[in-house]
């Protein structure tokens, strides 16, 4: 299948390449093409061809008899690098063309100054039309074409000058008026006509923009002229849900599904068949059916519709995919559960998960619209289709949740906002915002409703349960005597089941460093929801000290924390692994509080910098938190925090390898190879044993030492730079 928006490279190249020729480079070139029977356009030549005149004449070539021997002829005179379009039209709309002959002139007005300077403008990131200069150019008389107005061929000329930035107001834009409450396509055009025409365009656009989060122009272009055609979202599409993790490592495959506008699955090993199963769910896809797009089960990525399934046409095998047009590519903390596995028709969980965070409502919105059925909690589920193994208490927070990633990534800080979050049964975003959420922690735990522990290598069942603890008795405090003694998990669980109409929280921090089966023993299986009291399967246990049955109440949340560089992820306990949601937290370089100039050092590339080298060298479990570089607002406080806390975490990482830690700060001179110093020290101090104790001199030894403490290259500002910047380059 091509690729269906290869034309945008293509004409940013080409517009990049006219911008820097200017006019008469580009009346060169015109004249240069090959442009088959219809020779308008570089007949005016001599008086000046514009851009806009260029670019609108270009497109409809692609409607002529030849249009590859047009685009061709346009990449060899122009120097394009990347492939020209796919002229082959057929389910994919390139870009917006007709079969009209637009110039933007006629045999004595070229208005050139004007319409260069409308292009040189629009080409830019984020341009700043001039409203008088939009209105002079939809003010050309000669761009009219029987009923069709100067605003269709001036704002489609735009869209290819900029495709990720303008959107055409045409036909296809109608098609979407009543579901974004916009007015009808006519009533469009005039307000266009007014006297601030650009703004109303602008405000226009951005309403296209806010029902498209994520998305860019010519992303919004394709699905309307789709959606037009009658073959996207119907009142039959079906809503699907796919998890980015689809190998058997868990490997995040997001970057490939967004960029290539696809997603797929993976066998779940390779000693297992496709199988029945999954040659039902996949295989069940079709036209216009939705796509919602999560990493594991509470960060949701994207919401995209299907375009064609491979699956269906071409059978189960690895080169297979779903083609899918992005609608929605916010990424956000879901509110709630979804499904646990790969890939399968959504349930109303799934689909309450991302209707309830507001960067998915819009797409939400527009589907209802153009579904013309109510989408509450999402389909059904089909009734041949096993349930999915989801939370049966519909809390809206996990009752287990893990976050883990590096050190200095906000973990245990973050775990504040989860825990207020489940007690106020609000939604985490709410509780982030809310600049009085910690002080309302501090009372939570004061009150009991919140209890913290840290496990360790010397963490007990007895610990954490209940166990028989001596204690001193009697006046003269000579006698023992053993008394049982209830852990901190009992003695919130007890708190918990005594007041049902309230939430309680358990914060476990390094939860991966206990022994797991050591700590929670026969008690782990009820941690499930489905063997919560009130559960559809509930349990309880006999404890063995007490002898008292015992359950986990199923308003008990537990959220644990674990540091990935202290134990892999990989090897946590499997028991665990399977009865927790575990939310990744990563280290966020762009983050508010990280400095980009400290006289002149940026911190938030130098970050990133020494994370690459990181995940080359080690892994990305060992990366560097943002936190270690919050607040650190001059050079005396980041050379603290290098010294203090950069350089021992890197020893603790490359266990003292100077070479590799050197590398990851670029050489900049924090570490110094003292090899040769002392090798030459050494040998000048053996005296009869020299040749002898010479020889066992390993030559190839790398000996490296930390610049001393008082050095002034730990406050020069050029050291820090060195970490980020490549050679050659300058701030």
């Amino acid at each position: 299948m091509k690729e269906i928006y290869s034309w945008v490279p293509w004409f940013r190249e080409l517009v990049e390449k006219i911008a820097e020729g200017g006019e008469a480079y580009l009346t060169e070139k015109a004249k240069q093409v090959t442009w088959g029977e219809d020779t308008s356009l570089p007949q005016h030549g001599d008086k000046g061809i514009d851009p806009f005149s260029f670019f609108y004449f270009l497109a409809t070539k692609s409607t002529s008899n030849q249009p590859e021997l047009v685009y061709n002829s346009v990449s060899r005179g122009f120097e394009i690098k990347s492939p020209p379009p796919d002229m082959r039209i057929d389910d994919y709309y390139l870009f917006p063309t007709s079969g009209h002959k637009i110039l933007f002139h006629d045999k004595t007005n070229f208005y050139l100054d004007l319409l260069w300077r409308l292009f040189r403008e629009a080409k830019k990131d984020n341009p700043k039309i001039n409203p008088d200069d939009f209105k002079k150019a939809l003010d050309i008389k000669e761009v009219v074409v029987e009923k069709l107005t100067p605003t269709l061929f001036l704002t489609q000329t735009l869209f290819l000058i900029n495709p990720k930035y303008f959107l055409p107001l045409d036909s296809f834009t109608g098609v979407l008026p009543e579901a974004l409450d916009l007015p009808a396509q006519s009533e469009i055009e005039n307000e266009i006509k007014k006297q601030d025409g650009y703004g109303k365009y602008q405000s226009h656009l951005k309403k296209f923009q806010d029902a498209f989060p994520g998305c860019q122009p010519y992303e919004i272009n394709m699905f309307l002229y789709l959606q037009k055609s009658g073959r996207l979202i119907n009142a039959e599409s079906k809503f699907f849900q796919i998890d980015t993790l689809i190998d058997i490592d868990r490997s995040d495959y997001w970057d490939d599904f967004k960029k290539n506008n696809w997603v797929y699955t993976r066998r779940p090993g390779p000693e297992m068949s496709w199988g029945e199963e999954w040659k039902y769910h996949l295989t069940k896809p079709k036209r216009g059916d939705i796509i919602l797009v999560r990493t594991e089960r509470q960060r949701g990525r994207a919401v995209g519709i299907v375009q064609r399934n491979d699956y269906d046409e071409s059978g189960l095998n690895e080169n297979s995919r779903i083609h899918v047009l992005w609608i929605n590519k916010s990424e956000a903390q879901l509110f709630g559960f979804t499904d646990r596995r790969g890939f399968n028709e959504a349930g109303s969980v799934t689909c309450s998960a991302f209707k309830k965070i507001e960067s998915y409502k819009p797409s939400f919105d527009l589907i209802k619209r153009l579904t013309e059925k109510p989408i509450k909690n999402g389909p059904e589920p089909d009734i041949d289709d096993p349930p999915p193994e989801t939370d049966t208490m519909e809390h809206s927070h996990s009752l287990n949740q893990i976050l883990y990633g590096p050190p200095g990534t906000g973990k245990t800080y973050n775990t504040v906002n989860h825990a207020v979050a489940i007690i106020e049964d609000k939604s985490l975003d709410k509780i982030e915002d809310d600049k009085d959420a910690r002080q309302r922690f501090r009372e939570l735990k004061q009150d009991g409703q919140i209890a913290m522990v840290t496990f360790h290598q010397n963490f007990t069942y007895e610990d954490f349960i209940e166990g028989i603890r001596p204690v001193l008795a009697g006046d003269d405090r000579r006698d023992i005597e053993y008394k049982l003694h209830k852990g901190v998990f009992r003695e919130i669980a007890d708190h918990a089941r005594k007041n049902r109409e309230q939430n309680y929280v358990l914060i476990i921090d390094e939860i991966n460093r206990g022994n797991i089966a050591k700590i929670f023993g026969e008690l782990i299986t009820l941690l499930e929801s489905s063997k919560r009291t009130g559960g559809d399967d509930e349990a309880t246990a006999t404890l063995p000290y007490s002898q008292d049955s015992f359950g986990v109440p199923n308003n008990l949340y537990i959220i644990g924390t674990m540091n990935t560089a202290d134990r892999s992820i990989a090897l946590l306990d499997t028991a665990l692994r399977r009865r927790f949601e575990f939310i990744e937290m990563m280290p966020d370089a762009k983050h508010h509080r990280i400095s980009t100039d400290i006289e002149g050092v940026n911190c938030q590339k130098l970050l990133v910098a020494m994370n690459d080298r990181i995940r080359f060298l080690l892994d990305r479990e060992h990366q560097i938190g943002h936190t270690y570089f919050m607040d650190v607002d001059d050079m005396e406080s980041l050379a603290a925090t290098f010294k203090n806390r950069i350089i021992p975490l890197l020893q603790e990482y490359f266990y003292d390898n100077g070479e590799k830690i050197d590398l990851v700060l670029n050489g900049n001179g924090f570490i110094e190879d003292k090899s040769e110093e002392l090798r030459k020290d050494i040998l000048e101090k053996l005296s009869e044993n020299k040749n002898a104790l010479g020889e066992l001199i390993d030559e190839q030894r790398k000996i490296y030492e930390l610049l001393p403490d008082g050095d002034s290259k730990w406050e020069d500002p050029e050291s820090y730079q060195a970490i980020y910047k490549e050679q050659g380059e300058t701030e």
